[in-house]
């Protein structure tokens, strides 16, 4: 069979690779003449198909933690917070653990310091939260929560708004509980968690991960803030796209999504990762 010429996009550093009849090559070999790199997970996305390492490739799920979405503290029992969720776990989360592919478990968890530090767009941003349901008041960042009262009876506390190591600054249970020892965990301080020494950079490096599949909440908030920082700094970004969701209007979803196919990487569904995933390709046999 004759080789495909492959066209280079890209530095002598960071590159894919590309051709008409494949679309584009994420898996980063060392040189554009090496040969091609055994698995990988060929994808269709919104734009054609692309080609991902499983090893080099994580998913990131940004901010789905109790405080955004647990109903205890007066977050709507159906929201689209929990329509993400159920694509995750259908779909994104079987076919990352499926691959090899690590979880990214990126949310907020302050220290002192970074309440100190807090500029106040981001304050006045927290305390303009209108998606609470009920009497329950929920302070601005760094506040006491109370104790809350659970389905069973018992109480638990809240904690200090979006603290490290609170109960409502931990990933709601239904994901949390999907974690394994493999997954990288990071804090982050600003809608960004590219931004402000998180270690998520040295985390990814150090794995030597070079995609990312984004997922979570906000759309056009934390999530693109995310991914903007990433693609600005090489990763190459992918955008869950019925993994992701926002409270904003919907052309908020849709202004991500157009830039997020169009110029920060590509976007595609839960379900496409799956499949991707399913018709993941071993390396040839040489004696074939």
């Amino acid at each position: 069979m004759a080789s495909v010429e492959m066209e280079v996009i890209g530095g002598s550093k960071n590159f894919w690779l590309y051709s008409k009849a494949d679309g584009y090559d994420l898996t980063h070999p060392p040189t554009p003449a090496s040969p091609r790199i055994y698995p990988r997970i060929p994808l269709e996305t919104t734009t054609g198909q692309i080609a991902i390492d499983p090893s080099k490739t994580a998913l990131v799920v940004i901010d789905l933690q109790n405080y955004f979405l647990s109903p205890l503290l007066g977050r709507p029992s159906q929201s689209v917070g929990f329509e993400i969720i159920d694509k995750l776990l259908k779909y994104a989360i079987p076919a990352c653990r499926k691959a090899g592919m690590p979880i990214v478990w990126l949310g907020w968890g302050l220290s002192q310091q970074d309440l100190d530090d807090m500029p106040p767009a981001i304050v006045k941003g927290f305390a303009a939260d209108t998606n609470f349901e009920g009497p329950k008041k929920v302070g601005p960042l760094g506040s006491n929560i109370g104790p809350l009262e659970q389905e069973d009876g018992t109480m638990i506390e809240g904690g200090l708004v979006l603290m490290k190591d609170q109960w409502n600054s931990k990933f709601y249970p239904s994901l949390a509980e999907k974690a394994e020892p493999q997954d990288i965990w990071i804090y982050k301080n600003r809608l960004s968690g590219f931004w402000g020494g998180t270690g998520i950079e040295d985390g990814l490096k150090s794995r030597g991960i070079r995609t990312l599949l984004f997922s979570g909440a906000n759309e056009d908030q934390c999530v693109a803030g995310s991914l903007q920082d990433a693609f600005t700094k090489g990763w190459d970004c992918l955008l869950l796209s019925d993994g992701t969701g926002t409270t904003s209007p919907e052309f908020a979803k849709q202004g991500v999504e157009y830039n997020a196919a169009g110029g920060w990487g590509f976007l595609l569904t839960c379900k496409q990762v799956a499949d991707g995933v399913d018709n993941m390709q071993a390396q040839p046999d040489a004696s074939g």
